[in-house]
Formats: structure tokens, C-alpha cells, sequence
């Protein structure tokens, strides 16, 4: 093939390709510069977003830009979904006030979105969500229910909160001087001497503080291992610790400090109430679903009352007009037993892992906290499902409400007037307080 001819083929090759392409350009004005019309824009090829939606309730509807969306896949209690470019998404379900966000807040990947909706006309109402520290174990109010206190599992320190026309306010963290363990659980208010107590399972100590001006004042060892639950006698004289690993009571002089003595109960304690006149601990033994009763003057097990045969995991007890109300955490209930005989009166299943359980100051209702499904791996990871809080008539358990929670609902506190009702979620890091009624 000669050049000339060489060039001929070339030259047409070219043209039919030039014209080929020019059938998918699309053409602008001359007027115009190209410069304002990027060769792909967000309207004409919507960036696509993937987001992966925990929920609670779990089959609330999606609706992006005011279209239903299926989603695109889902297992392990959560369910993942495709938006296409931005815009308004909102949450709904039957009985619940829906939730409007748009999606340029929702994390850019791997991201849960984590959605709760709140009842409509419930007698609980959410006035506010705030951060804590790590792993907030439980939570108290002070006696003249003015501030909270949150003791930290897993970090150095008790986080103060204070109550401002109905809202939160956060004040301060609480530390112990020289030391830096975390491992903080449960704590007591003493009205009478102006304490707050805590318990510190890792230095097996009770860490005190003045309850007004919250300045450390002193540590006191307990003798035993891993202490959790500190309740005092209605008579103001003996404070005692449960210690989980060493199955036994640490009883102290309230005045003093001084560690009296320490009551074995054969068996991991965990919750404590005592008896009007003082003379009586009831302890939940967390192995099985067990209240032991301690006669205080002569230091050991009078009698043991089983909720009922085979496995279980009686977790908090309250005392209340000559009746227990007790919480199993393995079986998910709550339970009325006879403080006396210990006949068991009414037990309601309520939900997955039932941890705290408080009764309301008229003592007309008893509130309980679920810590929803563990994961299967470890329960300090998210599991399938929220947790949620319920409201349980006190005389036979009849559920009254039910509110969800986050990642593990633990620490529950009633204010001392009744007003308000407040729990953490253990796994988030987030304190939830409502008002009631």
C-alpha cells in the first residue's frame, strides 16, 4: 500500500469516528462558557449513598424526599438502604411521632444511622439526650433531686449533671486524687451525713464525696472483690457493699467508715434492700434466681427464697410494703414475692435482659430498664436490637408503657418528686431524661 493511499484510509477512519462520538455530546451554546457546565453534574447523575439504619420501632417506614424506600438488603437487626443524591428523609411508624433528618447529616460510610421514635401521647415525654463519659453503669439523683450523678465503667470518674428549669445542665467530673482507675459502678446518697458513695469494682474501694460541694474527702477499702451495689439501713447507722467476686457483704459503720465486718452469702451478689426496722438485707444472688435474707444482728442467712425452679439471675431488689420486687436478667422478669414467707405473688416477663428496676416515689408504679439482645459475641458490643424502659403497674405488673432506649438501657433513677424518670444508654455513652405525667 502506497502512502498516498495510506492516508486516504486513515483520513476516512477518523471521520467516521469523529462522527460516531459526536451522536453522544451534548452541545452548548457558543454564547455560553463550558466551564459552567461540568461535564457530569449532582442533577443529572445522582451521587448514590448507602446507609445502614438500626431502628427502633424495627419496621418503621423510610420515606426519602417523600418516597417509600425498601431496603436493599438486611440481616443482624439491621437493614441498609440506597438514597440517590440528597435530600429529606423521615422516620414513621403507627403510635409514634415521626423523625425528619436530612441526609447530608448521616455518616459518609460505614456508619448505623440509630433512629428511636418516641410514643404520641405517652406519659413519659423526652426533654433531652447528653453525653457522659464511657459506658455510663448507673445513675442517682441527689435527695433534693437537683443533680445527677453517673458513675463510669469505663473511665475515671463519676459525671455530674445538674437540673435547670427542667433541662440538664452538665457541672463537672468527679475523679479520686492519685488515682486513674476506671471501673466506677453504683453509688448511695446519705442525706443525713451529706455523702454520695461509690464503688469501684477495679480498686475494690468506696470512694466518697461531700454531696454539696462535691469535694473528695476520702477512700475506704471494702475487704472483698469487685464491689457494686452500696445500700444504706433505714436507720442511717450501717452502709454495706455487695462484692461480686468474693460472694460476700462489706458492712461499715456510716459515722466512722470503719469496715465492720463482712457477711459471706454463698453466692454472687448483686442488688440489696433492707427491711423497715434495719434487722434484715435482702440480697439478689445473681446466680440463680435467688433472694437470700441476712438477719443483720446475728451475721448470717436466715432464709432463701427461689422465684421459681431452674435457671435464672436475680439482678435488683426493692423493698416496698412488705413485698420484694425482684428483677431476673436471665429470664428477662419481674417479679412480687412476700417479703415474709417469700411466696412468690405475680411475675411478668417484660423483655430481653432486664437490668434496673425502680419504683416510683408514690410507689404506684415500678420502672424497669432492658438492655435488648446481646450481641453474640460480647455484650459490650452493640446487639440486634435498642433496648427500651418500661412502666409496670406495682400491684400486678400490668404494663402500663413502654419507651425505647438506645444501646443498652442500664442505670434507671426516679426523681425524688416523681417528675422526672432518667436512664443511660450503656453502649452510646448518653444519658435520656424524660419528664412523667
Amino acid at each position: 500500500m502506497n502512502r498516498r493511499r495510506f492516508n486516504f484510509i486513515a483520513a476516512l477512519l477518523f471521520a467516521v469516528s469523529f462522527q460516531l462520538n459526536a451522536q453522544n455530546v451534548t452541545h452548548l451554546p457558543a454564547a455560553q462558557n463550558a466551564a459552567q457546565f461540568p461535564a457530569q453534574s449532582a442533577t443529572q447523575f445522582p451521587a448514590q449513598k448507602i446507609i445502614t439504619l438500626k431502628s427502633a420501632p424495627h419496621n418503621l417506614d423510610v420515606y426519602f424526599n417523600g418516597e417509600l424506600l425498601k431496603p436493599v438488603s438486611y440481616g443482624n437487626g439491621l437493614r441498609n438502604y440506597r438514597l440517590s443524591g440528597d435530600g429529606t428523609l423521615q422516620f414513621s411508624a403507627a403510635g409514634y411521632r415521626p423523625q425528619i433528618i436530612h441526609s447530608e447529616s448521616l455518616p459518609d460510610a460505614k456508619g448505623i444511622v440509630g433512629i428511636k421514635l418516641e410514643n404520641t401521647g405517652s406519659v413519659m415525654q423526652l426533654r433531652g439526650e447528653y453525653k457522659t463519659g464511657a459506658q455510663p453503669k448507673s445513675v442517682y439523683f441527689s435527695p433534693d433531686g437537683k443533680r445527677l450523678f453517673v458513675p463510669l465503667l469505663n473511665q475515671h470518674g463519676i459525671d455530674v449533671f445538674y437540673q435547670k428549669k427542667g433541662y440538664l445542665i452538665y457541672e463537672k467530673r468527679l475523679t479520686v486524687p492519685n488515682s486513674k482507675a476506671i471501673g466506677f459502678v453504683e453509688a448511695l446518697c446519705d442525706a443525713k451525713r451529706r455523702e454520695l458513695w461509690v464503688s469501684n469494682m477495679l480498686e475494690n474501694k468506696v470512694h466518697i464525696y461531700d454531696l454539696d460541694t462535691l469535694e473528695y474527702k476520702l477512700s475506704i477499702n471494702t475487704g472483698g472483690v469487685y464491689p457494686k451495689v452500696i445500700v444504706q439501713s433505714p436507720d442511717s447507722k450501717l452502709t454495706i457493699a455487695s462484692n461480686w467476686d468474693s460472694m460476700d457483704l462489706s458492712v461499715f459503720d456510716s459515722d466512722s467508715k470503719r469496715l465492720l465486718r463482712r457477711i459471706p452469702v454463698t453466692g454472687t451478689p448483686r442488688g440489696m434492700a433492707f427491711s423497715p426496722d434495719s434487722s434484715l438485707l435482702y440480697v439478689a444472688i445473681y446466680d440463680e434466681p435467688l433472694i437470700v435474707v441476712v438477719n443483720l444482728e446475728q451475721n448470717r442467712i436466715v432464709s432463701r427464697f427461689r422465684l421459681y425452679p431452674g435457671a435464672g439471675a436475680a439482678r435488683h431488689v426493692i423493698y416496698n410494703d412488705g413485698k420484694l420486687y425482684v428483677s431476673d436478667m436471665l429470664r428477662g422478669t419481674v417479679n412480687i414475692l412476700n417479703a415474709s414467707t417469700g411466696a412468690l405473688l405475680h411475675s411478668k416477663r417484660v423483655g430481653m435482659n432486664i437490668n434496673t428496676i425502680v419504683l416510683s416515689p408514690c410507689g404506684r408504679y415500678v420502672f424497669a430498664s432492658s438492655r435488648g439482645t446481646n450481641h453474640p459475641e460480647d455484650y459490650t458490643l452493640p446487639g440486634p436490637d435498642f433496648g427500651a424502659v418500661y412502666m409496670l403497674d406495682a400491684r400486678d405488673l400490668t404494663l402500663r408503657e413502654k419507651i425505647w432506649g438506645r444501646n443498652q438501657p442500664t442505670g434507671l433513677a426516679v426523681s425524688p418528686d416523681g417528675k422526672y424518670m432518667v436512664f443511660t444508654d450503656f453502649l452510646d455513652a448518653n444519658l435520656e431524661w424524660y419528664s412523667l405525667f
